[in-house]
């Protein structure tokens, strides 16, 4: 980062693993919410770089959740060859079994 900043340079860090988003009430709403989207939810969350972990300040919390469940709601889902299609399969059914023990999981723990 340091190297980067004597210049124009794009940056990415690693923050320690599990690919973590940051989320503060300083950042542009719409930008943060669609970046979310985007880490989450690019090739049905399965990539290396899936955002596992968002972290959001606690003041703005609400109104970033609520902004992501709006527009998750909103994902067309189906056949990947279409083009109106946002979300398609997932790799394999042992894939989507993990998958949905991950979220009975998650609804447990709410």
């Amino acid at each position: 980062m340091e190297m980067a900043s004597k210049g124009v340079k794009p940056v990415t860090l690693e923050l320690g693993g599990k690919s973590p988003l940051l989320i503060f009430e300083d950042s542009d709403i719409e930008n943060a919410v669609r970046g979310a989207l985007m880490a989450n939810f690019l090739s049905q969350g399965q990539v290396c770089s899936n955002g596992t972990r968002v972290f959001v300040q606690r003041e703005i919390l609400h109104e970033f959740v609520d902004e992501v469940v709006k527009r998750t709601q909103a994902i067309e889902i189906g056949d990947p060859l279409l083009e109106t299609t946002k979300m398609g399969a997932l790799v394999s059914r042992p894939h989507l079994d993990k998958v949905l023990a991950f979220v009975e999981q998650a609804k447990k723990e709410v």
